[in-house]
């Protein structure tokens, strides 16, 4: 019986972890950066630009985004730059959510 906790502890623990990668990049907003950010590096005022929404709420999504690890941010001087963490545990299944996307080449 206790590797059968153990077993349904680690699944419930998936579970939580896949329900909340979906709720993430269910949103519109975070399904197109991603896609944008498995393709290169962005910056919040890019997104700014290419969504026509204010920069407090491009960071809103990002910070989610960084908060699930789905993304990775370096520094070039005074610009930020973010990226899909392809050493991140998420990032085949994160590739898997925007291949539709890639595939037929859709963008905003």
């Amino acid at each position: 019986m206790g590797s059968e906790v153990l077993f349904m502890s680690k699944n419930h623990y998936l579970v939580d972890e896949l329900a909340e990668i979906y709720r993430l990049l269910g949103d519109k907003t975070r399904l197109v950066m991603a896609k944008k950010l498995s393709e290169e590096e962005w910056t919040v005022s890019q997104f700014v630009d290419l969504f026509k929404i204010s920069q407090p709420l491009v960071s809103q999504h990002i910070k989610k985004l960084k908060d699930a690890k789905l993304i990775t941010e370096k520094r070039q001087g005074k610009r930020i730059l973010y990226q899909l963490d392809k050493q991140g545990e998420s990032y085949s299944l994160v590739l898997q959510l925007i291949a539709p996307m890639v595939e037929q080449n859709q963008s905003l």
